[in-house]
Parts: structure tokens; sequence; C-alpha cells
């Protein structure tokens, strides 16, 4: 688990190992699992975790899910106090990986696009936790509307 915060927004990287055993299509197991880690991350890191918050899943087959969990200030400012309510969106893609130099060995289970001077890598099959973690240890994740953007606009190499 890799937790980042950018602005207002805390984002969680969590591999595959994480929510193995989670289902995405049923909301309400989302929302407690969503609940459960807030409480580890409260308890393991001292944050403080309380009021509305959206929440954002980007689901890959072969990484995991990335989280964005962003607070809703809302008007009534006492109405979630000492509590967590939340929406929750799932979104399921392929996840982007940008990398300087690639193993060729791993060539056959990727497709390589090139968008200006940067190549990005996505997964065509499953791939192992050994080749993830080689890919991971010098690429940048890219996932979301940024990652359907560079699909479309670049080139396919291979």
């Amino acid at each position: 688990m890799k937790l980042v915060t950018v602005d207002d927004m805390l984002i969680l990287f969590l591999n595959r190992v994480y929510i193995q055993s989670l289902d995405f299509s049923d909301k309400e197991s989302v929302q407690k699992y969503m609940k459960q880690l807030l409480s580890k991350l409260r308890n393991k890191y001292d944050l403080e975790f309380d009021g509305y918050y959206e929440m954002t899943l980007y689901l890959d087959m072969n990484y995991g899910v990335i989280i964005e969990v962003k607070k809703e200030e809302l008007e009534y400012l006492d109405y979630f106090s000492n509590q967590i309510e939340m929406n929750t969106k799932v979104i399921e893609g392929s996840f982007l990986y940008e990398v300087s130099n690639f193993d060729e060995n791993f060539m056959e289970k990727f497709w390589v696009y090139k968008l200006k001077d940067k190549i990005y890598l996505r997964a065509k099959d499953n791939i192992s936790n050994i080749e993830m973690g080689i890919i991971l240890e010098s690429a940048k994740i890219i996932y979301g509307d940024l990652a359907d953007k560079i699909i479309r606009k670049a080139k396919v190499l291979r």
C-alpha cells in the first residue's frame, strides 16, 4: 500500500493482494471495506477522518486499485461529526505505466505506446506479481481520464 497526498486529496495505491476478496459490484461491501481502511489509516498514520467523502476507485485487473479520497465540505458542519459517510464510484479500466527504459523480456505481455517523448506500457493479459514489481520499480502509474487520453492520442509501437 502506498499513500500520497495531493492538494486536498488523499490517494491510496493498493495492489491486487489487498483487494482480491472484495466484490466491487457490491456497493455496500465496498463502503464497508473503505471505512475499515480509513480506520486503519487513522490508527497507523494518526490521520483524522470524519465527515462526508467522495471516493473514486480506479480498478485495474493487473495492478489492483487506486483510490482518490476527497473530503467534501458541507454547510452542515456538525452533521457528520465523529462518523464517516461516503459516496463511492468504481471505474474499471487499464492503467498505463510510464517508463524511461524497459526490459525486452516482458514486451510480449504489454502494448507499447509512444506520445511525444514518453513511452507507456499497458498490460495485454494477466501478469505476475513479480513482473508487476519489476515494472513498478522504474515506472509511474497513469490512470483514469489521463490514461484514456494517452491511449487515444498515442502511437502504438508494439
